[in-house]
């Protein structure tokens, strides 16, 4: 089945294009995996961009994917302004045009963001917290320009969701839960969508398998990591209404055939924001939710739990311990294959007759999973058809056709099986 006509056939995409790169700055390698290819559909557009975090393992693919895609000005943002303006030099000399500027943002000091948001049209929160990006947003709206994050957060996006009205008002467009999880998962049930008369079924899985003993993780980053695994809701919508599921899962688990060396594992439920909208677009569905697998063995059915009990009754003395215990059950236990993979499992009726899709993206870096589908919304908001206001999640403003073409010309393998 063609990603884009819906042609009925099996397809197997597969467009690696370009380069892997690592940058170095001050003697000190910074790693990153990058696409250095010219796009053939370069986007001619005055926008200047800010990436707050724009040197992190995420903003620093997301600059250098905008940069392939677009004529934009950037700015890199973070609180090291060496840092900024390094990374700013290195892109300045692999791309036309001297568009990168590195300076320096204090993503705690809410004075700081809206001075150095004077000027852009929208600021990307790329940080590795999401501890304040609620500063970012509301110094955005009170400067006046648009805004955009990549981080999972039950906390941000009840705060963003509290400003709607203001976001409107103010004539700004606000998107949150950039990147492929949150961020793909509705966009898929989209997708799937289009080609039923009745969609009955649609659920979403994600297999995330890392080499975390080869990866450096800032601590910080690993404590929101780790708070963010045990403080979700593990909502699935079943028989028409959503459920909550028992033991953060644990005792609610799908199985799901990931293929590529995955096989079949086990999903427990995650509820995210972008799918609460499902149900109510589709109203044929009877069963819809977001999954995801498991680490290792060691981590799932020992760490996690344990991890899960000890913040909830401690969570403030056992951050520490459980944040060190499941990173060192990270690096010790996971084993290959490694890559990043969301697959949709639909079925529903066409023509009068049941019929199945199955599509599966990958990447087998998970960082540029994260980065490229970001760029494919930012191509659309930079195009004008998305940028309105309002405050959306990144599944639910794309259009899911664009949205698959441009992730798979950026490097996502897309896989489609339809029966």
């Amino acid at each position: 089945m063609d990603a884009r006509a819906g042609i009925g056939i099996v397809k197997h995409g597969k467009r690696s294009f370009g380069q892997f790169a690592h940058w170095t700055a001050n003697d000190k390698e910074v790693q990153g995996t990058a696409i250095y290819a010219s796009s053939k559909e370069i986007l001619m557009n005055n926008k200047k961009l800010l990436i707050l975090g724009g040197y992190g393992n995420t903003g620093r693919l997301i600059a250098g994917l905008l940069l392939q895609e677009t004529d934009i000005e950037l700015i890199l943002a973070g609180r090291s302004i060496e840092k900024a303006e390094n990374l700013a030099q290195l892109l300045n000399d692999r791309f036309e045009g001297n568009r990168v500027t590195g300076i320096r943002a204090d993503a705690s000091d809410a004075e700081n963001l809206k001075q150095v948001f004077c000027g852009v049209d929208m600021v990307i929160v790329a940080s590795s917290t999401a501890k304040y990006a609620a500063h970012a947003a509301l110094a955005a709206l009170e400067v006046g320009i648009d805004y955009m994050d990549i981080q999972y957060s039950t906390e941000k996006t009840s705060l963003l969701k509290s400003m709607t009205s203001e976001i409107e008002k103010a004539g700004r467009c606000f998107i949150t839960d950039g990147g492929f999880h949150p961020g793909l998962p509705a966009a898929l049930v989209h997708y799937v969508a289009q080609h039923y008369d009745k969609l009955e079924k649609a659920n979403v899985g994600s297999v995330i398998k890392i080499n975390w003993a080869g990866l450096s993780v800032a601590e910080s980053t690993a404590y929101e990591f780790m708070s963010e695994l045990t403080d979700f809701e593990t909502l699935v919508f079943k028989k028409g209404k959503w459920e909550k599921s028992r033991f953060q899962g644990m005792l609610n688990y799908i199985t799901m055939d990931f293929g590529r060396g995955f096989g079949r594992q086990y999903a427990v439920p995650m509820f995210i924001e972008e799918m609460r909208c499902i149900p109510e677009t589709y109203p044929s569905i009877s069963e819809t939710g977001f999954y995801v697998g498991g680490f290792n063995w060691f981590v799932d059915w020992l760490i996690f739990p344990l991890a899960t009990i000890l913040l909830k009754l401690f969570p403030k003395r056992a951050a520490k311990t459980t944040t060190k215990l499941m990173s060192w059950g990270l690096k010790t236990f996971s084993k290959p294959p490694y890559g990043t993979l969301l697959k949709v499992e639909s079925a529903g009726i066409k023509g009068g007759k049941a019929k199945t899709i199955d599509v599966t993206l990958y990447h087998q870096d998970g960082y540029m999973f994260t980065a490229i589908p970001v760029v494919a919304c930012l191509l659309q908001y930079l195009d004008g058809p998305i940028r309105k206001p309002g405050f959306w999640t990144q599944a639910n403003i794309v259009e899911p056709n664009r949205m698959m073409k441009d992730m798979e010309r950026m490097g996502v393998d897309v896989t489609i099986h339809v029966q």
